[in-house]
């Protein structure tokens, strides 16, 4: 399956969580998250990017239950 990201969208949420909402082209979204363990270290390009990453993993999970399956 071809990954087509149509939309990013990032959230902060608390003081230091990072939400990653990804739309693909067929209009599923995957969702990702990270948090910082100190919140005064909080950054939000850093919290963004492995946010991202968590959502990209749950693809990767997706893609290969449906290639299992033969979709």
């Amino acid at each position: 399956m071809k990954l087509s990201i149509t939309k990013e969208e990032y959230a902060r949420i608390g003081v230091k969580t990072t939400v990653c909402c990804l739309t693909l082209s067929n209009g599923f979204e995957i969702i990702g998250s990270s948090a910082c363990v100190d919140p005064d270290e909080y950054d939000q390009c850093v919290g963004r990017e492995w946010a991202k990453k968590a959502a990209l993993d749950k693809f990767e999970e997706f893609d290969g239950f449906a290639r299992q399956q033969g979709v």
